[in-house]
């Protein structure tokens, strides 16, 4: 019976993007074009004449709320991760341009 020598060579990984890479910045960019899409559609909604009362206020903020829940997970962002990256990109330059740049992308096609 004949050994086999396996080879140790190990396997290379792909190499995860810098995080302020424009790369890296694209599933925030497009989570952050789907809350705005969102926060208009909530806006509209709670300026219409007929949604003044108070029990449809609540009964608008609370479907806002599941509405804002769902478009973050399917996108893939925890409510906390989301605001770091929010925070993240407002007070970091080099992040706020890639930022830019991956908005950019998103929104040119």
């Amino acid at each position: 019976m004949a050994a086999t020598a396996t080879s140790a060579t190990p396997v290379p990984v792909a190499a995860a993007p810098h995080p302020d890479s424009v790369a890296a910045m694209l599933p925030f960019a497009k989570a952050y074009v789907a809350m705005n899409a969102l926060r208009d559609k909530a806006d509209a909604e709670y300026a219409e004449p007929k949604n003044k009362r108070p029990e449809m206020l609540a009964e608008l903020r609370s479907r806002h709320r599941l509405e804002r829940e769902g478009m973050l997970k399917s996108n893939g962002f925890p409510d906390a991760t989301y605001a770091q990256m929010t925070q993240r990109v407002s007070g970091d330059d080099t992040a706020r341009l890639a930022f830019e740049a991956a908005l950019a992308k998103i929104t040119a096609k």
